[in-house]
């Protein structure tokens, strides 16, 4: 069924409403507490759900009506309600352009990654609490260490936030006859993206270590990704071999690597892995556009259909 836009009175009822309901959500988590998890994943979903029936005008309306009103608690306003009504907003705009999920997610997460990032300055300018400091302590890690990885640790928080919404907003707009369309092939520009990022990494190790382990972890999405592809692909028995061959080759090299590196480098490691998953990705290429010389389309990938 084809989504159908509310216009002018219409939408500003519908914006109105579930304005009202995000303020009783808001008021709810301010006056009990200890529930935010359950704002950070309801919100959205109310934003989500207005960014998709209705256009940009009264979605904004909806945004900023929504946040003047509940910005009794600067704290919430500017820490939770924000992020997540402009995460909502996204996830529906990017649903509507039939954009594949892991896109969506991936892209929503840089968002809160940004957000999480302009929050931990603003947490040390206006509170001056060291939050790197404080996470560290808390989770008993090294400081250092820890300030190294910490883009790649909030990335990781905004991957399984981000995830959980879109399965949380998926899964509600299915009940409002939302359609989807999102089986495309897009198997050469992940591989293409997936080289791109890894050489960006090696690249960075030397000048930033904390973006290089940022964009290591982008590595590993997209790797994940081309791996999904990659299990997908039907054609012969001896190409599971192949992928099982080099996996356990890379996992063997991986482990005795680990007794002759600096742990400063552990995470780097992990580009053995990810590098196996591109050599099996290129012989998918010349197997399929070389050899047989036919396209790559999703008729390639059997469990993509």
């Amino acid at each position: 069924m084809k989504n159908v836009k509310f216009e002018n009175i219409k939408a500003l009822t519908f914006a109105s409403i579930m304005t009202a309901i995000s303020i009783v959500l808001i008021l709810v988590t301010y006056f009990l507490g200890d529930i935010g998890l359950f704002l950070i994943f309801m919100l959205p979903l109310c934003s989500s759900l207005v960014s998709v029936n209705i256009n940009t005008k009264y979605s904004l309306i909806y945004i900023i009506s929504t946040f003047l009103i509940c910005s009794i608690d600067f704290q919430l306003a500017i820490f939770i309600i924000i992020p997540c009504l402009i995460s909502g907003f996204i996830f529906g705009k990017l649903i509507l352009i039939k954009m594949d999920g892991y896109y969506i997610i991936f892209i929503n997460s840089l968002f809160l990654l940004g957000m999480q990032i302009i929050s931990t300055y603003l947490i040390n300018f206006i509170y001056q609490i060291d939050l790197v400091l404080s996470i560290a302590n808390l989770i008993k890690i090294n400081y250092l260490t820890f300030n190294s990885s910490y883009f790649l640790f909030l990335f990781l928080l905004s991957l399984i936030q981000s995830s959980f919404n879109y399965l949380i907003i998926t899964n509600e707009l299915k009940k409002f006859k939302f359609s989807f369309q999102e089986k495309k092939n897009h198997f050469i520009f992940n591989f293409i993206t997936l080289i791109i990022l890894i050489i960006s990494c090696l690249l960075t190790i030397n000048q930033s270590t904390s973006l290089s382990y940022l964009i290591l972890g982008f590595s590993s999405y997209f790797a994940i990704i081309l791996a999904y592809y990659n299990f997908s692909y039907y054609y012969k028995k001896s190409f599971l071999i192949i992928h099982f061959v080099l996996y356990f080759t890379s996992f063997i090299v991986f482990l005795s690597l680990l007794s002759s590196t600096n742990k400063i480098y552990y995470p780097y490691l992990f580009l053995i892995p990810i590098t196996s998953e591109l050599i099996v990705s290129l012989y998918i290429i010349i197997f399929q556009k070389i050899i047989k010389k036919n396209k790559i389309n999703s008729s390639t990938f059997d469990k993509l259909k």
